[in-house]
C-alpha cells in the first residue's frame, strides 16, 4: 500500500510486458520483460516516463512497486514529461521543475492563478491557468512567457489535464460552453466541437487518443468516454470505474488515474472498447 500526499510526487514502478510480433502473424514470437516508471501526483494526473518510445504495444502492467517520493510544492495538479524534465503545474500560481536525477527547481513559472493543465510539445510549455476566463500562457524551455491568449471556460474547476495535442493543434476542454475548441499553437481559434457530455457541473481531464479522438474522464459522474473529434460522437462510456480522476492515452492502452484521498487506484483500459485490463488500488 502506498500513502501519497498532494504535496509528493510518487514514483512507481509498473512491471509490463513487452510482446514483440513477427510480421502480422498472430502469436507472439518473443517476449521481454522490462520496468517502465509510473508517476503518480496523488489522483490529480499521472504519466508514464518511458524513454523506448514504444507504448503502443504494451501489454497490460502485471503489479505495482514503490520506488520513490519527492517533495514540490502545495497540492500538485497536473504533470508533463519532456526531454529530461518533469514539469508539475500547482495549486499555489507555480510550477516546479523535477530533472531526471529527483532535483526540484521550485517555482520554475510563477503564475497569477491555479495551474490547471500543462502540456510540451515543439519545445513549448502551454499552460492553462484558472480564471474567468480560463488564460492559456505559452513559455519556452528556459521559462520565459513568449505569448498568452484567453480560453472561454469559466467553470468546471478541478484536478487533472484539459489539454489534448492532435494533429500540431491544441485540443482544450470547455465544460461553460459544452465543447471542445481547437487552437493552432499560437492561440488563433480553429473551430468549436460540441460536446454535450461536458456541462458546468462536469469535472473533467482529457488526453489525446488518436488524430481523430479524445479519452475524457468525468469525477462527477465516473465515466470515462472516447469521443471522436470528427464526428462529434461518443465512441464508447466507461462506468466502471469510480471517481476517474485523469487520463491518459499508451496507443491501445489508456491509464486512469481515480480514487479520493485514501482511496486511490490505477486502472488500465482498452482504447478501442473501454474494458478495464488492469486495476490496482495503491492507497
Amino acid at each position: 500500500m502506498l500513502g501519497l500526499s498532494r504535496n509528493h510526487t510518487t514514483k512507481i514502478k509498473i512491471s509490463l510486458w513487452i510482446f514483440k510480433i513477427h510480421d502480422c502473424a498472430s502469436f507472439v514470437a518473443e517476449k521481454d520483460k522490462r520496468e517502465t516508471e509510473l508517476v503518480v501526483y496523488h489522483t490529480d494526473d499521472v504519466i508514464l516516463c518511458d524513454r523506448s518510445q514504444h507504448m503502443s504495444i504494451i501489454s497490460p502492467p502485471t503489479g505495482l512497486q514503490f520506488e520513490k517520493e519527492i517533495r514540490v510544492g502545495n497540492h500538485c495538479n497536473t504533470v508533463c514529461h519532456y526531454k529530461g524534465y518533469t514539469y508539475v503545474g500547482l495549486n499555489h500560481v507555480a510550477v516546479d521543475r523535477i530533472d531526471d536525477q529527483g532535483n526540484v527547481t521550485s517555482k520554475f513559472i510563477n503564475l497569477a492563478n491555479h495551474v490547471i493543465s500543462i502540456r510540451a510539445f515543439n519545445d513549448q510549455l502551454f499552460i492553462l491557468i484558472y480564471g474567468q476566463p480560463y488564460i492559456m500562457f505559452v513559455f519556452d524551455l528556459n521559462g520565459s512567457q513568449i505569448h498568452t491568449w484567453n480560453h472561454h471556460d469559466e467553470n468546471g474547476y478541478g484536478d487533472g489535464n484539459k489539454i489534448s495535442i492532435i494533429n500540431n493543434q491544441l485540443a482544450v476542454a470547455d465544460v461553460t460552453n459544452s465543447r471542445i475548441t481547437l487552437y493552432t499553437t499560437a492561440g488563433e481559434a480553429i473551430r468549436h466541437i460540441q460536446c454535450a457530455e461536458l456541462t458546468d457541473n462536469t469535472d473533467v481531464s482529457m488526453c489525446e487518443c488518436d488524430e481523430n479522438s479524445v479519452i475524457i474522464s468525468d469525477y462527477s459522474t465516473d465515466r470515462v468516454f472516447k469521443f471522436n473529434l470528427t464526428s462529434g460522437a461518443v465512441e464508447w462510456t466507461n462506468t466502471d470505474i469510480r471517481d476517474p480522476y485523469t487520463v491518459r492515452c499508451y496507443g491501445q492502452y489508456v491509464l486512469v488515474s481515480g480514487g479520493r484521498t485514501n482511496q486511490t487506484h490505477i486502472s488500465i483500459i482498452s482504447s478501442e472498447r473501454g474494458d478495464i485490463l488492469f486495476k490496482s488500488n495503491i492507497e
